[in-house]
């Protein structure tokens, strides 16, 4: 049974890895779930009450990162208002056309929204390269999050053996 669960939680994780990189798929929270599989149901992985409080806010916060940093892309490359709300709307519609509509959405909602915020088309593209760079270190973080993980269950695990 020890194996089974084993085998389940590295398949979560490994899917968490992969949803790191696209982004359809929630990969922090599920690399997350495969942490909570070996605490509640493997005998030889314990975590104590203060790394599963560390872990999860680590989670909600990388997990966060990858909408807010996007945001502070465009803010940060000159975007105002509807820079912002394009973004947003971006976000969501690009939900629908996953995993592409989730890096063009933003990019095109930004750009669309900078041009109503009354930016030249030049600033406007800057912009949207601004929420593409929000996008591109959201992954970033979830992918180092993901190993991290990893790294710190193989270690308990060797630790144990």
């Amino acid at each position: 049974m020890e194996i089974l669960i084993l085998i389940i939680a590295f398949f979560l994780m490994l899917i968490g890895f992969v949803g790191a990189v696209l982004p359809i798929i929630p990969g922090p929270l599920i690399t997350y779930a495969g942490l909570l599989v070996l605490h509640f149901f493997s005998d030889s992985i314990d975590f104590s009450s203060s790394e599963l409080l560390l872990y999860t806010l680590l989670t909600i916060i990388v997990f966060s990162s990858d909408f807010i940093l996007q945001f502070i892309g465009v803010k940060k490359f000159g975007g105002e208002k509807y820079s912002v709300y394009g973004t947003m709307v971006g976000i969501i519609f690009g939900l629908f056309f996953s995993p592409i509509g989730l890096i063009i959405g933003p990019f095109l909602g930004a750009f669309l929204g900078a041009l109503m915020d009354n930016k030249k088309q030049d600033e406007a593209f800057g912009i949207a390269f601004g929420a593409l760079i929000g996008f591109i270190f959201g992954t970033f973080i979830k992918i180092v999050y993901s190993i991290g993980i990893l790294i710190v269950i193989i270690d308990k695990l060797f630790s144990f053996l």
